[in-house]
């Protein structure tokens, strides 16, 4: 039986049934109880109830397909979601990419809708079975999908594209790892290929890729794009132009839930910091995660006026409420010296949230000692080293 005869027995009503029926059902509770079609393995079926459940949020297209294929949890994981796979669509421009990494093909589907001809290439055959069926679903005509070692096929194509899109595979004989040199495959070792080969390259790396790192691996980097996703950083994408000297712009970009964002744009080289530190004002502000990884958060605090807590506290404070600032606001209600036994009696059994920043304790730690609830939409108890010291602050989230 082919791939595709197995994957049509996948579109019968009932097993499609089965699927949504079982969404929220424990995967160990399926594997005891095993497939209950004859014809279809249950690993198959635990595939597409995974994948779909996590594609509710991450991947709603391909979700309100029913007939979409999804690939085993750990490759899944790896794949871009709708939000950012539109913004690199965004980057990108001209009339041939080619995608070295080619996946599940998230990215290469909204590629598809910005140049004029996509080249998927993917050497796991499952994935490059499961995302060719899925594009031939989608009605995806202007790609072609090989399926062979993606540095091979460009050592040997004649063609010069106008994009190379590489998002190299972040494990390693079963490990997590975090380094170009570490990832499959190793950008370093081919960058002269992929400079023959393209007028622009595109790299993402992982979140936790040290950005100082990247400027002294790459050349050629036109602009860095640190893209986070409801405040959760999510890929770093480099954007590669030969013609250029290494550039330390960073443009930050923080989607929302209905694809909204905010932009700052920066030049690394043209930053200073040397900010003022105060105790807690009227107004305190903690950036978003796409600021902090840019490690630029002083000299942006710097144009907001802003004070600083403490030189190794990340939360910065005014006396003016700042409503453009680009990240959480507070209005501070307190800020005492901790106590906990005063704090235990005023708060046990309470609701409130926690924040520990630059403090001797986890905010686990913290519930433990106070015994009070975790909840509430604006009440805020902020525990954070100040220049004066180890304060809480009690504060309302604006």
């Amino acid at each position: 039986m082919n791939l595709e005869e197995e994957y049509s027995k996948l579109d019968d009503p009932e097993v499609l049934k089965f699927i949504d029926d079982n969404l929220h059902t424990p995967i160990p509770d399926l594997v005891l109880k095993g497939s209950p079609f004859k014809a279809i393995d249950i690993d198959l079926l635990i595939n597409q109830i995974v994948g779909k459940k996590k594609a509710r949020k991450k991947l709603p297209t391909w979700y309100k397909n029913e007939k979409i294929i999804y690939p085993p949890k750990v490759n899944l994981e790896q794949t871009s979601s709708e939000i950012t796979a539109l913004h690199k669509a965004k980057v990108v421009h001209g009339s041939s990419l080619i995608d070295l990494t080619g996946g599940f093909g998230i990215d290469d589907y909204y590629f598809t809708k910005k140049i004029g001809e996509v080249t998927y290439v993917e050497l796991n055959q499952d994935l490059y079975n499961i995302a060719e069926h899925n594009f031939k679903l989608l009605k995806v005509r202007n790609i072609s999908c090989f399926n062979q070692d993606s540095i091979e096929y460009l050592q040997n194509t004649q063609s010069i594209f106008d994009w190379v899109y590489i998002d190299p595979s972040r494990r390693n004989k079963g490990q997590k790892v975090f380094l170009l040199e570490n990832s499959l495959p190793n950008i370093l070792n081919h960058k002269s290929l992929f400079k023959d080969k393209c007028r622009n390259l595109m790299i993402k790396t992982s979140p936790m890729y040290d950005i100082e790192m990247g400027y002294k691996e790459l050349f050629g980097i036109k602009e860095l794009h640190i893209v986070s996703v409801k405040n959760d950083v999510k890929e770093l994408l480099w954007s590669i132009d030969w013609r250029e000297k290494n550039s330390k712009v960073i443009k930050m970009y923080n989607y929302d839930e209905e694809n909204k964002y905010s932009v700052s744009k920066y030049d690394k080289d043209q930053t200073y910091s040397n900010i003022n530190v105060e105790d807690c004002q009227e107004y305190l502000y903690e950036f978003n995660s796409s600021i902090m990884k840019s490690g630029l958060n002083d000299d942006i605090a710097l144009k907001y006026k802003l004070k600083k807590l403490e030189n190794n506290t990340n939360l910065y404070t005014s006396e003016n409420r700042i409503n453009s600032f680009p990240g959480k606001l507070y209005l501070v209600k307190n800020s005492e010296s901790v106590n906990f036994k005063k704090l235990k009696h005023r708060y046990k059994n309470e609701f409130t949230n926690l924040i520990s920043k630059n403090f001797k304790l986890t905010t686990s730690q913290i519930q433990n000692k106070l015994n009070c609830k975790i909840g509430g939409d604006t009440d805020f108890l902020i525990f954070t080293k100040t220049i004066e010291g180890y304060k809480v602050i009690e504060a309302s989230k604006l």
